[in-house]
Formats: C-alpha cells, sequence, structure tokens
C-alpha cells in the first residue's frame, strides 16, 4: 500500500493506458500512457465549452421558430470546508409571462396531448433561453463570476421533457437565486440548480495526486509534472474510468 492509501475501484475495467501506467512495461510505455492520460484531460477541457446543436432531439426541423437554448456552466464549489471539483450549474429562466411564440408550434403534435402533458412541456420551453438571452448572461457570467456557458441549441418542435433535472429524482438539489443577487442587470430573471452528488471532491483529489506521485517515484519515472498536471490525470481517470483514492482511513 502506497502511502497509505487505498485504491478503489467504482467501475470494471481499466483503460489501456492506466494498464499500463500502474503494471509492467518498459519506462518508454509507462511514460506514453501518461501522456495519454493528459491528452484526455485536455480532451475533456476542449468540450466542456461549445454550442451543440440539437441537443438530444433530432435537428431543428422548421427554420421559422426562433431559437432557444439550455445552457449551463461547470466550475469548482467550497461547500462544508470541501470544495467539489466540476460541478455544473444548470441555469434557467424564471417566470417568463410573455409566450416566446405560440406553443402550438413549439410542441410537436400539440393538438395530441392531454392538458398535463402540454402543462409539463410549456414549463420546459419557458426556462429556455433566447439567443439574445444567451449572449446577455453568457457575457454577464463571464465578466461578474468567471464563468464560461456551456450552450445547447434546443430541437423544436419538443417532443418531451429532458431539458432540467436530468439526473433523476433520488439526487438532491441545491438551487441558486441568480437573479436575486445585488445589482443583477440583466432583464429577465434566471435561477440555477446544481448536485455535488458524483462530483470529485478535495480530498478525494488530493489522496490521487499524493498516489500518482507516489507511484511515479516508485517507477523510477522522474517527469517534470507539477500538481496541477497530476489533478489533470486524477480528474481524467475519475471521468472516464470512475476510479477514486481513498486513505485507510477514510474506508475503516
Amino acid at each position: 500500500m502506497v502511502g497509505g492509501l487505498l485504491f478503489a475501484l467504482y467501475v470494471d475495467g481499466l483503460a489501456v493506458a492506466a494498464d499500463i501506467l500502474f503494471t509492467n512495461g518498459s519506462k518508454e510505455d509507462k511514460i506514453e500512457a501518461l501522456r495519454i492520460l493528459l491528452c484526455k484531460g485536455e480532451t475533456i477541457e476542449m468540450k466542456r465549452f461549445r454550442v451543440i446543436q440539437g441537443g438530444k432531439q433530432d435537428k431543428r426541423t422548421d427554420a421559422g421558430l426562433p431559437r432557444l437554448f439550455k445552457v449551463c456552466s461547470i466550475g469548482n464549489l467550497t461547500k462544508t470546508g470541501k470544495v467539489y471539483y466540476d460541478v455544473k450549474f444548470n441555469w434557467y429562466c424564471l417566470e417568463r409571462i410573455v409566450p416566446l411564440t405560440p406553443y402550438e408550434q413549439l410542441i410537436l403534435d400539440y393538438d395530441r396531448l392531454d392538458e398535463k402533458q402540454v402543462s409539463a412541456l410549456i414549463k420546459e420551453i419557458d426556462r429556455y433561453f433566447t439567443e439574445d438571452e444567451t449572449k446577455s448572461l453568457e457575457a454577464y457570467m463571464l465578466e461578474r463570476y468567471g464563468l464560461q456557458l456551456k450552450i445547447e441549441e434546443v430541437a423544436l418542435p419538443i417532443k418531451e421533457k429532458g431539458g432540467f433535472f436530468e439526473e433523476g429524482n433520488k439526487v438532491v438539489y441545491d438551487f441558486i437565486e441568480l437573479s436575486e443577487k445585488p445589482n443583477y442587470p440583466l432583464s429577465f430573471k434566471v435561477w440555477g440548480y446544481y448536485t455535488i452528488s458524483g462530483c470529485l471532491s478535495t480530498p478525494e483529489l488530493d489522496n490521487a495526486v499524493l498516489f500518482l506521485r507516489r507511484s511515479l517515484e516508485l517507477l523510477g519515472l522522474s517527469l517534470n509534472m507539477g500538481s496541477k498536471d497530476l489533478e489533470r490525470v486524477a480528474k481524467a481517470v475519475y471521468e472516464k474510468e470512475g476510479l477514486l483514492v481513498k486513505n485507510q482511513t477514510e474506508t475503516a
């Protein structure tokens, strides 16, 4: 056991690169495996903030409909003395009074749905942002909080719910009353929600960095890697493989 750390496996299987890194193999193979893991971390970062057209449904079928967007941010959150990494903050429009366009055009098979189904889809539509609202929110979040937006275009007309609270009913959500903050400048109300369920936190990341550092020393690899580089490797392994490093005292 290296440094009193327990390597906890939460899913079956390891990536080939991780297998090479932590088992047998030449020094050159181990260096290349570590580079592969680092590249995975870079790819994750590059994909994090971009506009994605269409979402989970088919691409927008009617060019005459307005463009609507679902947006979120990825950032770190300090709570009860712990830092949670890569928390997803989901933003939505609150209390939209005037419909963006007749709902009959925005909901597929509107006339065939019952009142409960229509009401649920209307609520979902009202939470999305217009193109102008998205641009304004993006500028505000970056200037005020240093957070970028991940922007996903919604396929219209919508067929079903699924844009919000995707983690399920068993997850506990916390809410952020963004538009209630002092000096909020936008003309539309915005709230957000998030969950720390499944997020890597301070002790696990610190443990992982120590584990990687000690492993490299024992493998005889003298790579010039700082803590930030090792953190990226640990995050990539956690996101891809669900692997955590826990101290033995934490599992007793």
